[in-house]
């Protein structure tokens, strides 16, 4: 590096955002309680014929107050738990790539 420190992150993590394991609880809570306005929810109904389910939210809300009283070794943990949770969900759904198909 160019002032002199060593670059401690190796693999994937030199690649990571800095606050990619961090939780902001004033942020997740944000998040859930625009879930649940009246407006979301009327969009989400008409949309999807359905309201919208904000549990997703709440339940990052509740993860990152339970880092709060962890250590920050143990709180990166959870959250990089958080995180291929997550990731492994979004994967199962579909997404465009279902739609189309490779040409050959």
């Amino acid at each position: 590096m160019e002032d002199g420190s060593l670059n401690t992150k190796t693999g994937h993590e030199a690649h990571l955002p800095h606050d990619y394991y961090t939780c902001k609880a004033s942020h997740a809570f944000d998040q859930w309680f625009a879930c649940l306005t009246v407006g979301r929810q009327l969009s989400s109904y008409y949309r999807y014929g359905k309201k919208s389910d904000c549990s997703k939210h709440w339940k990052k809300y509740k993860l990152c107050m339970q880092m709060k009283l962890r250590s920050e070794e143990s709180g990166k943990a959870l959250m990089q738990e958080y995180r291929e949770e997550e990731n492994k969900q979004r994967m199962s759904q579909p997404n465009v790539l279902d739609v189309w198909t490779l040409r050959e």
